[in-house]
């Protein structure tokens, strides 16, 4: 068992795929994501995948159509977790906890899409539910909304969510061989 867990969020086909609504800096963010996924990999951390699913024929995150899959630069393999959620929070009404149980988390690593949405709404749930944090700063997106940019909501969330409800780590200084 470890007590660090990587959790990648709703990093699945359509928040890449959606015309004329480019996640900021997404290729980049996909690369950053498959690094930290190897790196957890090659140190016996578990990799645990959130899954949004929305009810319905033709929904946008109707289940196993091709915009619910994962993008296939990060796509689980064999021995990683997957929950499906239904609401921005990954422990509402999930399974999520009870296999953070079942792994022995304590510290969970997160990173994903989109980060004013999933992202942050898990990422405090956590705090609540008695987890130490991690999000990897450069390893989550989100896309312009009319308001902000995407660059500025991460940037945004960065500065808030730091320090506050988790620790806000670039990727080129996170390593998962010192944690536990």
């Amino acid at each position: 068992m470890s007590e660090t867990v990587l959790v990648v969020i709703d990093v699945q086909n359509i928040m890449f795929e959606t015309p004329g609504m480019p996640p900021f800096e997404g290729g980049r963010v996909l690369e950053t994501i498959a690094g930290l996924i190897a790196s957890a990999r090659e140190n016996g951390v578990p990799v645990h995948y959130v899954q949004h699913t929305t009810e319905g024929a033709g929904s946008e995150f109707e289940a196993d159509s091709h915009n619910w899959l994962f993008h296939p630069a990060i796509a689980p393999k064999p021995g990683d977790t997957v929950s499906r959620k239904h609401s921005y929070d990954a422990f509402w009404n999930t399974d999520f906890e009870a296999i953070l149980g079942k792994l022995g988390a304590r510290k969970l690593v997160f990173c994903g899409l989109q980060t004013e949405c999933c992202v942050d709404t898990t990422v405090r749930s956590a705090l609540a539910h008695g987890y130490e944090s991690v999000l990897v700063g450069d390893a989550h997106t989100s896309y312009d909304n009319g308001v902000l940019t995407g660059e500025q909501i991460v940037a945004h969330h960065n500065q808030t969510l730091n320090r506050r409800f988790c620790k806000v780590i670039p990727a080129k200084d996170f390593s998962f061989a010192q944690r536990g």
